[in-house]
């Protein structure tokens, strides 16, 4: 078969001349490709050059260096604002127990209050779906209060401002005024409790002293 083939390709010139134009058609296509993965290995190395340089660039200018003690800084007094607590028990006392504390000194009337564990509330809840956009560290508890009290403004300012001056960080969730059936204030404070560790109790001695 091959012999045949040899003879009709010496005999006829249509099929040599189509025979190297197939095979003119692969060397440009293998051409092609070569060249299209050097383009894209050049790009690739003229990416990661850049990058480099921009990299080194960030490395050598002097403020970075600068910048660290400024964060470090910050980074401490963020943590110094969060609350302490080595249950969440006793995260909802302290938390209740200061905004009692605020409302009082702001004057405030008729107080109610009601404070709950916002992950715990959510895994007890029908609708837990409903706080499930945030999530909370697992190094620390979200403590959620609803307060509801007479509306008064200066009450209210003053118990504002209080929020805002206290050493430890409370964040308002909502406000609400509602005017029926008597005008009383509708709010929910949050606060970010850092877990502790319990302290270890000291072993106890039996022996009786000499």
């Amino acid at each position: 078969m091959l012999d045949d083939f040899l003879n009709q390709l010496r005999d006829n010139p249509r099929l040599r001349w189509g025979v190297a134009l197939i095979i003119g058609i692969f060397w440009l296509y293998a051409i092609l490709l070569l060249r299209d993965s050097l383009q894209e290995q050049q790009q690739q190395h003229r990416a990661a050059a850049q990058s480099l340089a921009r990299l080194r660039a960030q490395l050598a200018q002097p403020e970075w260096t600068a910048r660290v003690t400024p964060a470090k800084v910050m980074a401490v007094q963020l943590e110094g604002q969060l609350w302490q607590a080595t249950t969440s028990g006793l995260a909802q006392a302290a938390f209740q127990d200061r905004l009692n504390s605020i409302m009082v000194k702001a004057g405030v009337t008729r107080p109610q209050i009601t404070v709950t564990v916002v992950d715990e509330a959510v895994a007890n809840s029908p609708n837990q779906n409903q706080d499930s956009g945030t999530t909370t560290p697992a190094d620390l508890w979200k403590i959620r209060a609803k307060l509801d009290f007479d509306f008064s403004a200066a009450t209210l300012l003053d118990f504002l401002n209080r929020i805002e001056n206290n050493d430890k960080q409370i964040i308002v969730g909502t406000l609400n005024v509602r005017k029926e059936p008597a005008a009383h204030v509708e709010m929910e404070l949050v606060g970010y409790f850092q877990k502790q560790a319990t302290p270890a109790a000291k072993p106890y001695n039996q022996l009786a002293p000499l």
